[in-house]
């Protein structure tokens, strides 16, 4: 849990986290020195009685609550619940792709078997054009709410170890890609968000939204030939 919150709390504007139980429990959590243990618990039970007391709490999806200072931003999970505390002004949508993500593997670390690690130590072999382009596969997030978010900014994004295998391909960085399908002659070129990708199940492939994936008439798994920019 702790690897998850300290991914979590990367990104800018996070402050703090901690994961709590339906009982109110803290499980596991992440603040700066200031805030001590008992603090913690406090702000669990509260922000527990928050939410049965507006009756939501089998319906949230995601509580955000603002204050002139901050924000607290609640994301159900299973059974457990993250809490976050941001600055006023942070990207709720970039934050809500990896809450997205976040509570994925949480679902797996707290209630499911362990399961063997998957063996990502090298990046699916891509094809390209011999020495001049190359040739990934698109893939997009399964939670369709967070898609949305992450297809209103008009980004596609790629894993840290894909972003060093399109920089060492072409030999030199990037901040835009270019995205040809071949097989329709459709193509676009956009900015480029780098994740963190606690799994690497994005590995060797390039994450689109529902808005992109239509207007380039891709679907999961396709190829598309990758330029930079």
């Amino acid at each position: 849990m702790q690897e998850v919150l300290h991914h979590i709390q990367s990104i800018k504007g996070v402050i703090g986290s901690l994961i709590f139980n339906e009982k109110g429990e803290v499980l596991s959590h992440s603040f700066p020195s200031l805030i001590d243990t008992e603090t913690v618990q406090e702000i669990a039970g509260l922000m527990l009685d928050c939410m049965h007391g507006l009756q939501v709490s089998e319906t949230l999806e995601l509580m955000d609550l603002r204050y002139n200072e901050g924000r607290i931003i609640i994301k159900p999970c299973s059974g457990i619940l993250l809490c976050l505390l941001c600055t006023r002004n942070i990207n709720l949508q970039m934050l809500n792709i990896t809450l997205s993500m976040a509570a994925k593997r949480l679902e797996r670390c707290s209630f499911n078997e362990p399961t063997p690690a998957e063996d990502h130590s090298s990046i699916p072999a891509s094809d390209s054009t011999p020495d001049t382009h190359l040739r990934l596969p698109v893939a997009h997030l399964a939670n369709k709410e967070a898609a949305t978010s992450f297809d209103s900014l008009g980004m596609i994004a790629v894993s840290q170890n894909t972003s060093s295998q399109i920089s060492d391909f072409y030999g030199a960085p990037f901040k835009k890609l270019s995205l040809i399908n071949d097989v329709t002659g459709t193509s676009g070129t956009f900015p480029v968000m780098v994740m963190h990708d606690m799994d690497a199940q994005y590995d060797g492939s390039i994450l689109v939204g529902p808005g992109i994936e239509k207007k380039l008439k891709l679907s999961a798994g396709d190829k598309v030939e990758v330029r930079i920019e």
